[in-house]
């Protein structure tokens, strides 16, 4: 592995942007060592950056303005952070089973979805190990609906164990990669602006109770 692979930008991930660097900066400037300042950025992008549905092209600084993601936005936000804080870090892609999203949108908008389909999150080298820290459910969707459902949890990460989906949902892990452009810059299958929309009010609406 070439570490500076994991430290570098991309055009999704564009470490470089000003807001990058400084909400990095602002939000690791008093942490002690590498695990506490995944731990703030991890915990920023969790609960700071809201779970809506939007294109996997977004960039990092795109994401950040917005404060709000799907899982390749919360997870390509994450690891821009990280990485301007000088902490490797990495994609982790693995096919899941759809039916984790099946309490989230619209019947008509879950048959569209592939089974298996995409998740990814963010990985950080920490202490020489890979450690996965998935920020993509923030407290408010896990309280509002996935804490009825067997085999979610909302842990509180320490920077060491792993916090990743719950491995019965997981068909495939198809490992870690240091930029994923090809993919999330794919013409999406389906997602149009329209579709985004009708999925996004659905699920405020389900959060609003």
């Amino acid at each position: 592995m070439e570490e500076k692979e994991y430290l570098s930008g991309t055009k999704c991930c564009d470490v470089e942007n000003p807001e990058i660097k400084l909400w990095s900066f602002s939000l690791t400037r008093n942490c002690n060592d590498e695990i506490e300042k995944s731990i703030r950025i991890f915990d920023f992008v969790r609960e700071r950056i809201e779970y809506r549905f939007d294109f996997p092209s977004t960039k990092a600084s795109e994401t950040l303005k917005k404060r709000k993601g799907n899982c390749f936005n919360k997870a390509n936000l994450q690891i821009a952070l990280l990485r301007s804080a000088g902490i490797p870090a990495g994609y982790h892609v693995v096919l899941i089973k759809k039916e984790v999203f099946r309490p989230i949108v619209p019947p008509e908008i879950y048959e569209l979805i592939n089974q298996p389909t995409v998740h990814v999150f963010a990985c950080c080298l920490l202490g020489n190990r890979w450690v996965s820290a998935d920020a993509t459910i923030d407290r408010r969707l896990f309280t509002s609906i996935y804490s009825k459902i067997e085999g979610w949890e909302y842990k509180k990460w320490d920077g060491k164990n792993e916090i990743t989906i719950d491995k019965r949902f997981i068909v495939e892990d198809q490992g870690i990669y240091s930029n994923i452009d090809l993919y999330l810059l794919n013409p999406p299958r389906f997602w149009n602006e329209n579709l985004l929309r009708k999925a996004n009010e659905y699920l405020e609406g389900l959060l609003k109770g």
